[in-house]
């Protein structure tokens, strides 16, 4: 009797007032008087058991931060707007199924539709406003309006993919779902989320914040703090709303976490489309969907997203089969709201974890590789091109073995399996490639196969030029009707200067004829000739933390 009474006390979970002392330790790390800090809080079992402000909230007047303090939560606005897209959907006003241009036909019909539930999803190929704006000269200063990036949008003669084909992260999805929300209700998207979410769950201090001047009370400042530098203040000079925008506190976001067990906004039906993954044309889940990613952490299904902007980062998790949600909002920009979120996880889910079995050998179920010559390994040797997109990488002969670089930007040795096919090896993964061999037994062309089964096609390419009379062959100034904006080329050592905006002025290197690639391979230009062989403009791709803006065309000003 006694060892069974031991035993049922030694089963039973850590006191809260244990647990809150080993968060409040974790968190003094960060919790000083003269910097900004974060809103924290912990949802268990319903029941907000954890819930603290520390550091600053303005350090101009010594203003702490608590858990009432307004923070600006930038893309964890994301499933706020798709909520109300939801609840536009359930009312009959709008179908997810809907093209985008039936409520914004500002936005060019492209050869494929585009729905809303597409946005939602982030599988729409609409081009980044943020990667638009950055490279058509607009710096982090200019004030941005819904209306701004709209017609910034409308001028896209192409999308990125096929809708539906692919994920891609892109903010402009969601700023135009909060232009869809605005257009079928007939109000604001801060007023419709306000009377149709907000108020419903007495989330008093909530709300869409779409302009910049307005005074906000209880409002934290953002900073950008980095080691042996002033700290500066960050201000958001946009009034953009839908991808970002919403400003709220912990204990409204208390609220907001109980809907999706007993809704009072929505019905359950409607919970679990808005926590159900997307889909790709070709069945496989994207892991993203209604604002919300899909992911996983020490074997529990998270339910999660995060916002960084403005000296503001955010981040929401929520472990739906074990009723358990950590937050983190802060303005401090040095502290990493995942790294809270998930040691508080560690504390409050200590003992349910499941084990994750170590990931497979990139190589597992392959053939055993071969040995190639070096008149073999030689064969292979050369530039190879993806046309379309400006990407490249190159096979070269080092000490007598093929070495392929620019893939992973460094050298990786190429592994055989047989004369058709090739492995660069990483510890990111690995990548097949299928050489194709043309009548002359030279390789006509290279495949890598994509997720979806279709083959990105890279080519031979010509090596580079960096003469200085071939390189002034592309001097000059181009225009971009999409960008709205003109990027000059100069000359600039063996390479290129490209210049745009009031101040940048990068470096391109020569990657293959007529294409040049700059920082790091984030951007490539390839030129465009007439049929005399004279330079005509180019076309620009780049891509910017994953989202690409490819295939803008700039015509050369005579």
């Amino acid at each position: 009797m006694i060892c069974f009474t031991v035993a049922g006390v030694l089963a039973q979970p850590m006191p809260n007032e244990e647990l809150e002392k080993k968060v409040d330790s974790f968190l003094s790390q960060w919790d000083k008087n003269d910097l900004p800090g974060c809103g924290v809080g912990v949802i268990k079992d319903g029941q907000l058991v954890y819930k603290r402000g520390f550091g600053l909230a303005n350090l101009d007047y010594d203003v702490p931060n608590t858990t009432k303090t307004r923070f600006t939560v930038a893309s964890v606005s994301k499933a706020f707007t798709a909520m109300s897209v939801a609840l536009l959907a359930q009312q009959g006003k709008l179908s997810l199924d809907d093209e985008v241009q039936k409520y914004v036909p500002e936005i060019p019909k492209y050869a494929h539709p585009i729905t809303i539930r597409h946005m939602l999803s982030h599988t729409s190929g609409i081009r980044e406003y943020d990667a638009l704006t950055m490279f058509g000269g607009l710096n982090t200063d200019n004030a941005l309006s819904n209306r701004t990036v709209l017609n910034m949008l409308a001028r896209q003669k192409n999308i990125e993919f096929k809708p539906g084909s692919k994920y891609q992260y892109s903010n402009s999805n969601f700023l135009l779902a909060g232009i869809i929300v605005e257009r079928v209700s007939g109000k604001s998207l801060r007023q419709f989320a306000d009377e149709n979410i907000f108020k419903p769950l007495g989330m008093k201090d909530t709300f869409f914040w779409d302009n910049r001047v307005e005074v906000v009370r209880n409002r934290a400042q953002g900073y950008r703090v980095n080691p042996g530098m002033p700290i500066r203040a960050r201000s958001s000079l946009n009034d953009l709303v839908g991808d970002g925008g919403l400003m709220t506190t912990i204990e409204d976001l208390y609220l907001w976490d109980q809907n999706f067990y007993e809704p009072k906004v929505g019905t359950k039906d409607l919970i679990a489309q808005i926590t159900t993954p997307a889909t790709l044309n070709n069945g496989e889940k994207v892991g993203y969907g209604f604002g919300l990613f899909h992911t996983s952490y020490k074997g529990l299904k998270v339910i999660k997203h995060s916002g960084n902007q403005g000296g503001f980062r955010a981040q929401i998790a929520w472990f739906p089969e074990q009723k358990f949600t950590s937050i983190a909002l802060c303005n401090n920009m040095a502290i990493l709201p995942k790294q809270i979120v998930e040691k508080l996880a560690d504390i409050y889910l200590e003992g349910q974890f499941k084990p994750v079995p170590p990931p497979k050998s990139v190589t597992e179920g392959l053939p055993a590789a071969i040995v190639l010559s070096e008149k073999d390994a030689a064969r292979y040797a050369g530039i190879y091109a993806h046309p379309e997109s400006g990407r490249f990488f190159k096979l070269t002969m080092k000490n007598g073995k093929l070495i392929n670089s620019e893939f992973f930007k460094k050298e990786v040795p190429v592994t055989a399996i047989s004369e058709k096919r090739l492995l660069f090896i990483d510890g990111n993964g690995m990548t097949e490639i299928l050489p194709v061999f043309g009548k002359d037994s030279s390789v006509s062309e290279i495949r890598i196969m994509n997720n979806d089964g279709t083959p990105d096609v890279y080519v031979p390419a010509k090596p580079p030029t960096d003469t200085p009379e071939k390189l002034a062959e592309y001097a000059g100034t181009y225009y971009s009707e999409e960008f709205a904006a003109e990027h000059r080329i100069v000359v600039k050592g063996k390479g290129l200067g490209l210049q745009f905006g009031e101040t940048f002025d990068g470096q391109l290197n020569g990657a293959y004829a007529d294409t040049f690639a700059g920082g790091g391979g984030v951007v490539r230009i390839t030129f465009t000739r007439d049929v005399k062989g004279a330079v005509t403009g180019f076309v620009f791709n780049a891509e910017m933390d994953e989202r690409g803006v490819n295939g803008i065309v700039f015509k050369r000003r005579p």
